[in-house]
């Protein structure tokens, strides 16, 4: 198909909108970050801003090479590693995560809108892989109602697809329900399964960019976390899931097109 896929195809965010600000995801994560430190206290600030330093540290290193501006979506990245750890997790293992996700998730591929992972995503998995002393894959215990001030100011931001997320938890519950789970629906209440599934899975820049697309990607997520929740915890099954889906979403995104393309050169002969 020559020239960039129509307007319906793409979807209702141009490109991968990598270059829009963060600041609707930092004003979602206020929420969150309030009633955890009613948890937790103090200690969610320091490595907060431990996480943030690190993470900024490391897009300022690399941007001062590339000579580009520095992206303020690593505040996102550090708040959501910060609110998904456990509360005993050693700063160590996480300065080491983070470090691990930014550079290797992220800045090797150029950056921001360059990359085709989440860095916080990233960062889950290694913890989770890395130091099973510690319970990474259970996630944080956050009520639901935390999030959905999220989730509707992303939505009216035009930073998260509903088509993506309505998969997404339609194949979750699906699976779920499936494997005889009794109300399989609950899981769309566990407010840290929620969190990932807003903030991480329907991130415009690691998830599919077509409206086709995204109905896939978000089903793929749905139906890998219900899978993997049979062997763990759904909160780290969720970020797997992401993870894998996140490297496919090219692929996936391609297929649409030259789909697309095909079909409409069916229909001018």
């Amino acid at each position: 198909m020559n020239g960039p896929p129509s307007t319906s195809l793409r979807g209702d965010l141009p490109g991968r909108a990598w270059g829009r600000s963060s600041l609707p995801a930092l004003a979602g994560l206020i929420l969150p970050v309030a009633a955890l430190t009613l948890a937790e206290g103090p200690a969610l600030w320091l490595r907060l801003c431990v996480l943030a330093i690190v993470t900024v540290g490391w897009q300022l290193v690399f941007a001062r090479l590339r000579r580009q501006p520095i992206d303020p979506h690593g505040l996102v990245t550090a708040a959501l590693v910060a609110l998904a750890v456990p509360a005993g997790a050693p700063l160590w293992q996480l300065l080491l995560g983070i470090s691990f996700g930014v550079v290797i998730g992220e800045q090797v591929f150029g950056g921001r809108g360059r990359s085709f992972l989440h860095p916080a995503v990233v960062t889950l998995a290694f913890l989770m892989f890395s130091f099973t002393d510690q319970d990474y894959r259970a996630g944080p215990e956050l009520g639901w109602w935390t999030v959905l001030p999220a989730l509707l100011l992303l939505l009216v931001a035009g930073q998260v697809s509903w088509r993506l997320l309505a998969a997404a938890a339609a194949a979750l519950v699906l699976l779920l329900a499936v494997q005889g789970a009794a109300e399989p629906w609950t899981v769309l209440l566990d407010g840290a399964v929620l969190m990932v599934l807003v903030f991480l899975a329907a991130d415009p820049v690691a998830s599919a960019a077509t409206n086709p697309g995204r109905w896939i990607y978000g089903a793929l997520v749905g139906a890998l976390a219900g899978l993997f929740g049979q062997v763990g915890a759904i909160f780290g099954s969720t970020v797997f899931a992401i993870l894998l889906a996140s490297i496919f979403a090219p692929l996936i995104d391609q297929l649409v097109i030259a789909l697309h393309g095909r079909w409409r050169e069916g229909r001018r002969g």
